[in-house]
């Protein structure tokens, strides 16, 4: 059919030419995170999330967690661990997953700041965001390579949860570290030691603000909290506050960085309204050609007509 000119082939689209780019030159002046969804236990569990630091100057695995989703939360208990056993970066290089950067289309006067970005940016770390996955190929390489080896070491081992799992990857992130790291062409470490004086706790918390009422009511994820003080209202009355809301769930509030102590009221079921059974649906439903109906009224040489049938 080409041949007879009865058809156009679409023309081929170009390939993207990735070009390789040089390692970083010391440990810690990049660290490349993802999480990587699988069957890690096979048929005897359920799918979960690897999340990987994976520095770009030696490939070296520096820090790994099994978690069930890959959320703020997630990155953010394993950036607590991983600040306090090796140190703090220089900068992280992930993805555009909206836990790294805002992806919300249109114009916006002023690209929006995640709660990742915040807290390691209190601490000094930058994250920059990828446009490929090629770009960051090394966290991507190591993920490969997991999928592939780890999966057979659990079922060698018969684990069957992602417990089980976490207490054994250290095991298999030395072991990987000794295969395929490599060493970095400047022997100067990057990773700057964390101050202790730093309550990662509370960085890693989710932050938003509120605006306490006259009564000194607080409003957050559908729950009211009454502020329980012995000043009298005026002084707090409709003053904006911190609140905070850690991984346990516990929501607390913050004034010139004063914890207030808060207490949770009731929550009463809202009574399910009553409405009419005819305008129950929102959509009425079409009568079909042949309904009486359509022909109601309608008369033909002076008698009324009938539906066809």
């Amino acid at each position: 059919m080409i041949n007879e000119n009865l058809h156009v082939a679409k023309a081929k689209k170009p390939k993207a030419i990735h070009p390789s780019r040089e390692r970083r030159q010391r440990r810690g002046e990049l660290v490349q995170i993802d999480g990587s969804y699988h069957a890690w236990l096979e048929d005897r569990g359920p799918k979960g999330c690897l999340l990987l630091f994976v520095d770009d100057a030696g490939s070296e695995i520096l820090a790994g967690e099994f978690v069930k989703t890959e959320s703020y939360f997630s990155y953010g208990n394993l950036c607590k661990r991983y600040f306090q056993q090796v140190g703090t970066p220089v900068a992280f290089y992930s993805d555009r997953f909206s836990v790294f950067r805002h992806n919300q289309s249109g114009a916006v006067r002023k690209e929006g700041v995640t709660q990742l970005q915040r807290a390691v940016g209190e601490l000094g770390v930058d994250i920059i965001c990828a446009n490929s996955p090629q770009a960051k190929g090394r966290v991507e390489r190591a993920n490969e390579t997991c999928q592939d080896r780890l999966v057979k070491e659990l079922r060698l081992r018969n684990i069957c949860t992602y417990a089980e799992a976490n207490a054994y990857l250290p095991e298999i992130i030395r072991d990987y570290n000794h295969r395929f790291a490599v060493q970095p062409l400047s022997f100067q470490d990057d990773h700057l030691p964390l101050n202790p004086q730093m309550d990662l706790d509370f960085i890693f918390s989710v932050h938003d603000s509120r605006t306490l009422s006259k009564d000194l009511l607080l409003h957050y994820d559908g729950t009211t909290y009454q502020v329980v003080t012995k000043r009298h209202p005026f002084y707090l009355a409709n003053r904006e506050v911190l609140v905070t809301l850690n991984d346990q769930g516990v929501v607390s509030a913050w004034l010139n960085g004063v914890r207030l102590e808060l207490r949770q009221l009731d929550r009463y079921a809202k009574p399910a309204s009553v409405v009419d059974l005819k305008h129950a649906a929102r959509t009425p439903l079409s009568p079909p050609v042949d309904h009486p109906w359509r022909t109601y009224g309608k008369k033909l040489n002076g008698e009324p007509t009938v539906a066809i049938q």
